[in-house]
Formats: C-alpha cells, sequence, structure tokens
C-alpha cells in the first residue's frame, strides 16, 4: 500500500510540475503565456522568417509574451530570460529578444506603456554597442503601444498588432545586417517613411483581424483609408473577423453598429461621430455596412449605399480581400468628393420622368385605336355564318383557301437559384445601412 502511495505521490507531483510548462503556446522562437495571441502570420514568423534570419545574420531573435514575472521591471524579466535560457547565437551568444509583459483583463489581457522593451544579449560590443536600438524600438512602437488602441483587452485586434510588431522587427534586422558589413544598412530616409507619424500606421480604419491581408497591403489600404478619412471628416472603416457572432449580440447589421458605438474604441469624426464601415464576417460570409451621422448618411442615402455596395461586394464575393477594400475605398472617395462638392449620388430623376411619358403614350396610343376601330364598321368576316342574310346565302363564286394554324404555348418556368449573394436595406443603431451574404 505504501509503495502504491508513494507511487501515486510521485505522479501527482510531477504533473504539478509540468502545468506552467502547458500553460503556453510556442510558435517557433515566440513564446506566448497568454495562448490568445497566435495566428497563421505569427507561426511562420517564429517558425520560418526569425529562424532564417538567426541563421543567416548569426544573431537569435526570440519574442517571449509574458503574463507573470517575479522581476521587477520588464528589462530585468527580459535578460533574466535570455541568461537563464540561454538564448544567443555563436561565439558571442549574440540576440535581440522582444518581451512583452501582459496584465489580466475580463477575458484577455493589456499591455501598459512600460511593459515591453527590446533587450540586446550577448558580448558582442558591435552589436551591443550600435546606436540602431532606439531607432528599433520606435519601429515598433506604433503598434505596442498604448495609444494604438490594441491592448485594451481584445485579443484579436492584439494578435493582429503583435504580428505585425513582429514583422517590422524581422525587416529591420535585414534591413540593418543586409549590407554585409554588420553596419546600419537603413538609409535615412527609409527610416523615416518607416518611422512615420503614428496615425498613418495604426490600425484605425482596416481592421483586419482575420489575417487576410499581407502587411504591406494592409498598410497600404490603412494609409488610403485615413488619408480619405481626415480629408472628408468622414470615417471609413473596415473591419474583417472571423465569426462576427464572437463580438456582440443579434444579426451581422446589429453586430456591426455595436461595433461602432463601442466603447473601446472611437469610430466616427467629429461631434457627430460621423462614418461608414463594412464588416466581413468569414465563418458564413455574413456582411454588413453601417452608415452613421449627417456628413455620412448626406454622401451615402439608401439609393447610394446600394449603389455603393456593387463596387466592391463581387471582388469578395471571389475572395479578392484587397481588391475588395480598395475598391470600397476608391468608392467612397468618390462618393465623399461629390458630396463635398454639394453633388452627392442620388437617384436619376430622369428615369423616372421618361418612364411616365413612355406610359402615357402608350395609354393614348391604344385610346386612338380603340376609337379608330369604332369607325371603321366594313371590314373583312372571319366567320361564314356572318355573310348570311335574312334573305339566305347567294354567292357566285366560292372556294376554300388555307391561310394559318394558329398554336398557344407556355413556358414551364423552373426553381432556381440566383446564384450569388443577396442583400438588403436596413436600419438602427441611429444610423442605416445594409445586411446580407457575400
Amino acid at each position: 500500500m505504501k509503495k502504491f502511495t508513494c507511487f501515486a505521490l510521485s505522479v501527482l507531483l510531477s504533473l504539478s510540475f509540468c502545468i506552467p510548462a502547458a500553460a503556453a503556446e510556442d510558435y517557433g522562437v515566440i513564446y506566448d503565456e497568454t495562448e490568445q495571441l497566435g495566428s497563421e502570420s505569427l507561426q511562420h514568423a517564429g517558425e520560418v522568417t526569425l529562424p532564417a534570419l538567426t541563421e543567416q545574420y548569426g544573431v537569435d531573435l526570440r519574442v517571449d509574451i509574458l503574463t507573470k514575472s517575479d522581476y521587477d521591471t520588464v528589462f530585468d524579466a527580459a535578460e533574466g530570460i535570455y541568461e537563464k535560457y540561454g538564448y544567443g547565437y555563436g561565439e558571442y551568444h549574440s540576440g535581440i529578444t522582444l518581451t512583452l509583459l501582459l496584465q489580466p483583463y475580463k477575458d484577455g489581457y493589456t499591455l501598459a506603456e512600460d511593459d515591453w522593451c527590446v533587450y540586446l544579449g550577448g558580448t558582442d560590443e558591435n552589436l551591443l554597442y550600435g546606436d540602431w536600438l532606439y531607432d528599433l524600438t520606435e519601429v515598433m512602437e506604433p503598434y505596442l503601444s498604448e495609444e494604438s488602441g490594441a491592448w485594451s483587452g481584445d485579443m484579436d485586434v492584439s494578435a493582429v498588432a503583435l504580428s505585425h510588431a513582429v514583422n517590422m522587427m524581422a525587416e529591420f534586422v535585414e534591413d540593418l545586417f543586409g549590407s554585409g558589413d554588420g553596419s546600419y544598412g537603413m538609409t535615412e530616409e527609409s527610416f523615416e517613411q518607416d518611422a512615420e507619424s503614428p496615425d498613418s500606421i495604426l490600425m484605425n480604419y482596416i481592421f483586419d483581424i482575420s489575417d487576410l491581408l499581407p502587411f504591406d497591403q494592409w498598410q497600404e489600404l490603412e494609409q488610403r483609408a485615413g488619408n480619405i478619412s481626415q480629408r472628408y471628416s468622414c470615417g471609413v472603416y473596415a473591419v474583417l473577423v472571423d465569426d462576427y457572432e464572437d463580438y456582440g449580440s443579434g444579426d451581422v447589421y446589429d453586430v456591426t453598429t455595436q461595433i461602432y458605438h463601442s466603447g473601446e474604441n472611437s469610430f466616427g469624426m467629429g461631434s457627430g461621430q460621423d462614418g461608414i464601415m463594412i464588416l466581413l464576417s468569414m465563418e458564413e460570409r455574413d456582411y454588413a455596412m453601417f452608415v452613421y451621422g449627417k456628413t455620412a448618411e448626406y454622401a451615402f442615402n439608401k439609393y447610394g449605399q446600394e449603389q455603393l455596395e456593387g463596387c466592391f461586394l463581387g471582388d469578395f464575393g471571389n475572395d479578392d480581400w484587397y481588391g475588395g477594400i480598395s475598391h470600397y475605398l476608391d468608392a467612397c472617395d468618390e462618393y465623399l468628393a461629390k458630396a463635398d462638392a454639394g453633388h452627392p449620388v442620388r437617384a436619376n430623376p430622369w428615369w423616372g420622368i421618361g418612364l411616365m411619358v413612355f406610359l402615357s403614350c402608350l395609354v393614348a396610343l391604344a385610346i386612338c385605336v380603340t376609337l379608330r376601330r369604332k369607325l371603321n364598321n366594313v371590314r373583312q368576316k372571319v366567320q361564314a355564318n356572318e355573310y348570311i342574310t335574312p334573305d339566305g346565302l347567294c354567292l357566285a363564286d366560292s372556294y376554300d383557301r388555307y391561310t394559318h394554324t394558329t398554336q398557344t404555348r407556355t413556358k414551364i418556368e423552373r426553381e432556381g437559384s440566383d446564384g450569388g449573394g443577396h442583400t438588403s436595406s436596413c436600419s438602427g443603431g441611429g444610423g442605416s445601412g445594409r445586411s446580407g451574404k457575400f
């Protein structure tokens, strides 16, 4: 009995020691204690991109996301982990690590301003005392700062921000060592482009939660959306998610209005929070458009909304995410420009007038034909008995002539599907819009 008790106790103890290791995810050289930040892009970076750069340039590249720490600061944690787990590559144990210390918040985690750092390890003086560490931090800061709004507890948004930060880290390292002599390979001009004002590169307008867009395409669309929004003081947004039901209650239109009015985000521009948002949900291919505010509804009325979605829904139906959002932004730019000039997109009134004139002429023609027939009472008979008079039938000559055969055909309609998405108008949330499938 004692032997069994000792064996059971040893098993329990061994399991208890395994629990901390199981409460984390590893994506190659990326360690995630939250288990909520994984994505295909992040996994590819951790298993392919960063290891390849490590082998190519001899610098160990790693990312650690922590939820608890026995160290005083995140920098101390980064240094301690580097030494404890033997990070580093080559003779000098050179390495660069990105370390984040997240705090629990509701069902997710938040990141404070001072709870992340870039750490340089090893004994290579050229690496340790280079003047580029500040530049690397500046390049990654837009995705990791509190101002980005990406670390307020929504782990899907945080996952996208982390993926972009890691990609920027990889690009920076490749530029840094890409010159071949170990010197700082980025030119001053290229760095200025990467270190633009935060508004130009933060996730303020295009929210690719489903991670469908490559970074360069997302960044281009983000900048275009920001430019359009700033020029017309009307926010232009696009949100791509896996399943809209994860973000609210009701149908896809209801959830879109809830996201727009969410206290955790700041959608809309000006005192009226003017803006237009489209949401695409990949699970069941649901779609919604929401227009809010006087300026936005002036530019995108009911007719305009229906015409607008025709510019991009076909692209989304073919899984062309970049093309769809690009055409959406182009159309929004055009609609807002026309509204700003006082000529918003509206239905053509001449079409209705032309239709009424045509119908009036048709009715008048029918009346004229009817009156003419009444005046012309001498005409060829169609039946033989119409030629019989009270005095009898008297024919000087007679013959039979075959003229024609009349056949009546009725088309049998077949049931079928239209084979495409369908949408309809919606209202609610203080604005208006459309929803359906794509």
